[in-house]
């Protein structure tokens, strides 16, 4: 395995572990907003805007900071 295929490797699996870590935030966010779990409304109402807001921009921000100069 030639070094940009372990880096495109290594780079996919930080994004699927962003996206999975994104995802669990925003259930725990909606668990808080149902009440399925004992915290103030206004954290979970955080955690769900917080994971969205990750879930959809740090994906974006790092594959472009990612990108190789000249494309």
């Amino acid at each position: 395995m030639n070094d940009n295929e372990s880096i495109a490797k290594q780079r996919f699996f930080m994004l699927s572990l962003i996206r999975l870590a994104s995802t669990a935030l925003i259930v725990v966010g909606l668990l808080i907003l149902a009440g399925k779990i004992e915290l103030p409304r206004a954290a979970g109402a955080a955690f769900t805007i917080f994971g969205l807001l990750e879930l959809v921009l740090l994906p974006r921000f790092l594959a472009s900071k990612w990108k190789t100069p000249g494309e």
